[in-house]
């Protein structure tokens, strides 16, 4: 269990760990469904059913705005060439048709990774998952934390102390944990569907739609189905980088969040300076930093760390702080800080901090 109030900060390095696509590759897919070339009447290049997307995204707008809707997607398929993401590539373009189809590219992309993911395939009728698919990944380890010491009368409070910032556009986590966590107290899947909807997720760039059983607004999608109608939908719920600097409500939410954690863990985060700079707020001198840096320079290691220091008001904390960057995956992380991420939170103020559940020792030979 988390015994302190945990943020998870995920990235897109989090999801490749159950077959999502990273932002290079991201943008690779994109430019493989927008790079749309024709001889006379036929196609010859780029996604049908992605013109099926931006047809009826733009109905009953057609013809002329579809023409222009195709220069447009040419410009961004040029364009990618030199891009360090999709998301920096719209914003920086400040282009309102690049804009729709970079939108409409990203929902497509990862509604059919989603569908793609081994890991997702489904295993019968109702869409029931096989579990053993996520040994070796985060999920399954996190799983394993969620659960440890916390009965199945306990459940209500199993998210009690976990707030999550997916900067990523899919829905596998929610997809996933349902699924694991209902087979492991052998309960009703509905049962943990609607505890799941107590989970604070902080969605920076929105996401590909709903599960349908999810609850709020936008349309409700079912895990990866990338129906041209489906796409055209949810491509209204993906955000830009300056779509979310507008957002001021969620700012200040996720920046509360980051103020208010004993312990702030990125996992597969790319530490790019525009999401570092969304979620910047200072922190509470007992607040512990870590997470992943997978394959990340020493050099370009130390430049992430100053930019922590400042993103989070570290200067004038103890002196001894120091932010935890570890070269490992996202699973490599959970498993080797097990202890660490189920301690109880340092500070004496939080020694009320109601969690629902009693605590226990971690048992060895856990994996």
């Amino acid at each position: 269990m988390f015994r302190a109030r945990t943020l998870l900060v995920v990235g897109a390095g989090a999801s490749y760990e159950v077959g999502l696509p990273t932002g290079p590759d991201l943008l690779e897919n994109i430019v493989g469904l927008t790079d749309l070339r024709f001889d006379g009447y036929s196609q010859t290049s780029g996604s049908r059913d992605f013109l099926e997307s931006l047809k009826a995204r733009l109905y009953p707008d057609l013809h002329e705005a579809v023409d222009e809707h195709i220069q447009a997607a040419r410009q961004l398929t040029r364009s990618a060439k030199q891009a360090i993401s999709i998301d920096n590539l719209i914003d920086a373009l400040e282009d309102p048709k690049v804009e729709l189809v970079g939108k409409l590219g990203i929902a497509q992309a990862i509604l059919e990774a989603e569908q793609r993911s081994s890991a997702f395939r489904p295993i019968d009728a109702s869409g029931g998952l096989d579990i053993s698919n996520f040994v070796g990944t985060w999920y399954g380890t996190l799983t394993k934390l969620l659960t440890e010491n916390v009965r199945k009368s306990e459940v209500e409070g199993i998210f009690a102390n976990l707030e999550i910032i997916n900067f990523n556009y899919d829905r596998c986590l929610e997809q996933y944990l349902p699924f694991s966590l209902s087979q492991y107290y052998g309960t009703d899947i509905g049962e943990f569907r609607a505890i799941l909807e107590r989970l604070r997720i902080h969605r920076p760039y929105g996401a590909v739609g709903r599960l349908p059983w999810q609850t709020g607004e936008g349309p409700g999608v079912a895990f990866g189905n990338s129906d041209p109608k489906a796409v055209a939908s949810v491509s209204r719920s993906v955000r830009t980088f300056t779509e979310q600097v507008e957002d001021d409500t969620a700012l200040q939410a996720m920046r509360l969040a980051v103020s208010e954690a004993d312990r702030i863990v990125f996992l597969g985060f790319g530490f790019h300076r525009q999401n570092v700079a969304l979620i910047a707020s200072s922190v509470q001198s007992h607040t512990e930093i870590l997470g992943t840096a997978y394959r990340v320079s020493r050099s370009d290691l130390s430049v992430i760390d100053d930019e922590i220091w400042r993103a989070f008001d570290l200067h004038g904390l103890r002196n001894d702080y120091r932010v935890e960057l570890e070269d490992e995956t996202c699973d490599q992380f959970l498993k080797g800080h097990w202890r660490t991420l189920t301690a109880e939170p340092s500070s004496e103020q939080h020694e009320d901090l109601q969690l629902g559940y009693a605590g226990g020792i971690v048992p060895n030979g856990r994996f």
